[in-house]
């Protein structure tokens, strides 16, 4: 995919005045932009938000959504760094799960100050407190959605996890004010993960966003972000070092929440227990 950068190099000859404006600003602001809304953008170039829309589809984009979450994806990867290299050699002059492992445990390790205690304690006294708990994922981050169903339907939480764009849009429009909805976004920049927040932003219930990565534009539609890193990503490759650190948001909501739970949080983990020792073949 060409990026916005190239696009706008090619085509800035094409633009007219005003669109220039913007695809200087573009250039030299690119994280700054990210962080804006149209109305700011325009506010701060002198310009009509038309003006930015119409250079965005110049550019061949849908519009200025579209075109801040194709921007979103050149930004730098905060863990490149942290990622071993793939290279021709042999198994005895690298140990690759030791270097799996080190990057695993130096992402980890980056996420310790992003997250706090509190954040975790106010996001399990709503989910506590919730009607129900809708759970969205999309792609790869439907695997850890589901990661967060198992976790809360184990709790005896009423919860619905949907994974089909049809009944995600259904599920949606059946949601009540006292219900909460768990989104979980990899990148932050799936643009179906968007739409999905953005239609139950529109009926004003709450969102818990479970992510790798704040300053995203998934992050402006959550009521509460769980993110591991500060530094925004670009679109990665399926290394474990991203899924790692939304499991363990995940099974650290689990424990906030059968701390708080007390002795219901007991009653539940007798019942799975009891299921776990009737259905093993290893009989006490």
């Amino acid at each position: 995919m060409v990026s916005c950068s190239k696009l706008i190099t090619d085509l800035f000859p094409k633009l007219s005045y005003s669109q220039k404006l913007f695809a200087e600003f573009v250039l030299q602001h690119k994280k700054d932009v990210l962080h804006m809304s149209i109305a700011e953008l325009a506010e701060t170039l002198g310009i009509a938000p038309s003006t930015i829309i119409a250079a965005t589809k110049r550019l061949g984009f849908t519009g200025f959504r579209d075109f801040k979450i194709s921007l979103a994806s050149e930004q730098t990867n905060p863990i490149k760094s942290l990622k071993p290299e793939i290279h021709q050699t042999t198994e005895t002059e690298t140990n690759w799960y030791q270097k799996t492992v080190e990057t695993n445990i130096a992402v980890l390790q980056k996420s310790l100050s992003n997250i706090s205690s509190e954040q975790i304690r106010q996001t399990a006294d709503i989910l506590l407190n919730a009607s129900c708990i809708y759970i969205y994922g999309v792609g790869t981050s439907a695997i850890l959605a589901k990661e967060a169903y198992d976790f809360l339907f184990r709790l005896g939480l009423n919860c619905v996890l949907q994974l089909d764009p049809h009944y995600q849009y259904i599920s949606i429009s059946l949601q009540k004010d006292s219900d909460v909805s768990v989104l979980v976004s990899q990148s932050g920049i799936n643009r179906n993960i968007l739409e999905i927040a953005e239609r139950i932003k529109n009926r004003n219930h709450r969102i818990i966003g479970i992510s790798n990565y704040t300053g995203t534009p998934f992050a402006k539609y959550c009521d509460i972000l769980l993110a591991a890193l500060p530094t925004l990503s670009t679109i990665h490759e399926n290394h474990f070092s991203f899924r790692i650190p939304i499991l363990c948001i995940i099974e650290a909501l689990y424990y906030a929440l059968a701390d708080k739970m007390g002795d219901r949080y007991y009653s539940a983990y007798d019942i799975n227990r009891s299921l776990i020792i009737d259905t093993s073949v290893l009989k006490r």
